[in-house]
């Protein structure tokens, strides 16, 4: 670990930005190391994990992981058993390995590893962790001009960004103010996850199996809402009386609502949860990879996340549900796109509401659904594409370089 005087020298993340900001041009390059950097108060997966298949399969990098916070024990020993580095946040071997990679991916931005300055003998390849629908970086509704400067300084950095579609791409140069000749149109790389047939690890497949043992035979009914910035959760906004109420549909149609948080919301399901026989609580703690569970979900109800774009590639039923509509798109993230034009099913503010739209599909057979007016507009490709071989050709001159 670093001495306890720079120890707490280097305790913020602006401090770790000037100190990097600082050295890293003394440093050498080494394009053979590769790290994936994932955000603090997120976990490895979706697109870096797919990232990491391609580049060990490929067996001519390094492959390192970064946090710049703790990772649970139990991914951390599963990163290690694929044959990757763990770099611990604030320590010199970790700050070594960052000054001295010649190649760095982002699920998020730059800045998580610490990198404010663009260094021409290092790549920087930018996976956004998903199609953006709600405003991100330049675009959000309240954004202060310090961090208008910030983002177009990061801009910068990059020198590959992937996208699903050509509307995602360029949404993706006006929010991160990049120019649209540095990103591609490759579908994201998670999207393989959605797919019975990619090859998942020891650590991944016993969740899958915990996935079909907890869903039990029965319909499972996904319930996955964003997080909110200015007013509380929204699984807080849904009453005891109304969980009771959807418990008792579930229990009557031999259905399980599971209960996904988003990462930077709730970490603990509502007390009464412990009583209701067909809720889970489905946290990216225990399931770290999302598509693994859409995977095995029969519909998804969602408020503003994007996980319904990915779901769309699955040709199942979505429901859009939230109570604070109006306060979301004025006083939170907003609307990338026009949302009565774009989301592609019902969308319904009341539990009573919810419930009919969710009798009236387990009633009728679960039919699928086409959504083609959404899907052209956020993918360019559909299931039966290698989304892993699109990742290889976008960096390919990257690793070969």
């Amino acid at each position: 670990m670093l001495p306890s005087y720079l120890m707490r020298k280097l305790s913020s993340r602006e401090k770790k930005v000037q100190f990097f900001a600082k050295y890293d041009a003394f440093f050498p390059k080494f394009h053979h190391k590769a790290v994936l950097v994932v955000k603090r108060n997120t976990e490895f997966s979706g697109n870096l994990r797919v990232c990491a298949d391609v580049l060990l399969a490929n067996k001519r990098h390094k492959v390192y992981v970064y946090k710049d916070g703790p990772m649970p024990f139990e991914l951390e020993a599963a990163i290690k058993a694929q044959g990757m580095v763990i770099l611990k946040h604030s320590s010199w071997h970790s700050f070594y390995h960052l000054l001295t990679s010649g190649l760095m991916f982002f699920s998020h931005v730059p800045r998580d590893a610490h990198i404010s300055i663009r260094n021409k003998r290092r790549v920087i390849i930018g996976l956004w962790h998903g199609v953006a629908f709600k405003n991100i970086e330049s675009q959000m509704v309240f954004v202060s001009p310090e961090k208008l400067v910030l983002i177009e300084k990061n801009a910068a950095l990059y020198d590959l960004m992937l996208a699903s579609s050509q509307q995602d791409k360029q949404y993706l140069a006006k929010s991160f103010m990049v120019d649209e000749s540095i990103i591609e149109v490759t579908g994201l790389p998670r999207y393989d996850l959605l797919k019975k047939t990619y090859p998942l690890d020891t650590f991944l497949n016993a969740q899958k199996q915990q996935l079909d043992r907890v869903k039990a035979n029965r319909k499972l009914v996904l319930y996955a809402p964003t997080f909110r910035e200015n007013c509380k959760s929204h699984l807080d906004q849904i009453t005891n009386t109304e969980w009771t109420m959807l418990n008792s549909f579930m229990l009557a149609n031999n259905a399980l609502m599971g209960v996904r948080p988003h990462p930077y919301d709730n970490k603990h399901p509502p007390a009464i949860f412990s009583s209701l026989s067909n809720m889970a609580w489905l946290d990216h703690d225990e399931f770290t990879e999302s598509n693994l569970v859409l995977q095995h979900s029969d519909i998804l109800v969602v408020d503003f996340s994007s996980i319904w774009i990915d779901y769309l590639l699955l040709n199942r039923p979505i429901i859009g549900f939230a109570k604070d509509f109006e306060h979301y798109r004025d006083a939170e993230r907003g609307f990338a796109y026009e949302f009565a034009d774009t989301f592609p099913d019902v969308f319904v503010d009341n539990i009573e509401e919810l419930i009919n739209r969710l009798d009236s599909l387990l009633s009728n057979g679960m039919q699928v659904r086409d959504y083609s007016a959404a899907k052209q507009l956020f993918h360019a490709y559909d299931l039966s594409t290698d989304f892993s071989i699109k990742l290889k050709q976008a960096i390919k001159p990257y690793l070969d370089s």
